[in-house]
C-alpha cells in the first residue's frame, strides 16, 4: 500500500493508455489522465501534426481572449500586463500564438474530433478578424503616444 492509495478518493480503474491499474486522476505508470491522454504529445498522429503546422488566425489576432478560452491563461495575463507598458512584448505574444496557436489549443483544450477543432477555431478566426484592425490601430496609437511622451520628457533624443 502506498501513500497514493490511501490519499486517493478515486476508485480503481484501468488506464486506457498502458492498461495498468490506476487509483488516481493520472496513471502513476505512464502519466495518462482518465481519458488516456498524455501531455506533452510524444507520439502525435499524422492528423494532429498536420493541424499543428497551420497558423491560427484567431490566436494571433485576439490573443488576449483566445488564450483564456484555450487553457493558456499565463499567455493571456502576460499579453494584458505587457500591453500598456511594453506593447512590442504583447505583439510578440500575438505573433507566437499566430504560429503556435494550434499546438497550444491541441495541448490545452479537448476536442471531440478534428471537425470540432475546425469549427471552434473558425469561430475564433472570425472574432479575431473583427477585432484585429481596431486592436492594431489602438496598439499603434498607444506606441506612438508612449514615444511622444518619452521624447517630450527628454528620455529619447
Amino acid at each position: 500500500m502506498t501513500a497514493a492509495d490511501t490519499a486517493s478518493s478515486f476508485s480503481s480503474r484501468t488506464c486506457l493508455a498502458c492498461k495498468a491499474v490506476a487509483t488516481t486522476r493520472f496513471c502513476v505508470a505512464c502519466g495518462a489522465d482518465a481519458g488516456g491522454a498524455k501531455l506533452p504529445f510524444v507520439h502525435v498522429s499524422d492528423e494532429a501534426a498536420a493541424l499543428m503546422r497551420r497558423v491560427n488566425i484567431g490566436a494571433g489576432t485576439a490573443p488576449g481572449f483566445w488564450s483564456f478560452a484555450h487553457g493558456a491563461p499565463v499567455l493571456g495575463v502576460l499579453y494584458w500586463l505587457f500591453w500598456f507598458p511594453l506593447p512590442p512584448v504583447s505583439i510578440g505574444i500575438a505573433v507566437f500564438l499566430f504560429f503556435n496557436g494550434n499546438r497550444v489549443a491541441l495541448q490545452r483544450r479537448r476536442y471531440a474530433d478534428p471537425q470540432q477543432f475546425h469549427a471552434v477555431e473558425r469561430a475564433w478566426a472570425t472574432a479575431g478578424a473583427i477585432l484585429f484592425l481596431p486592436t492594431l490601430l489602438f496598439t499603434l496609437l498607444w506606441i506612438v503616444l508612449i514615444i511622444d511622451y518619452l521624447i517630450k520628457a527628454g528620455a529619447l533624443k
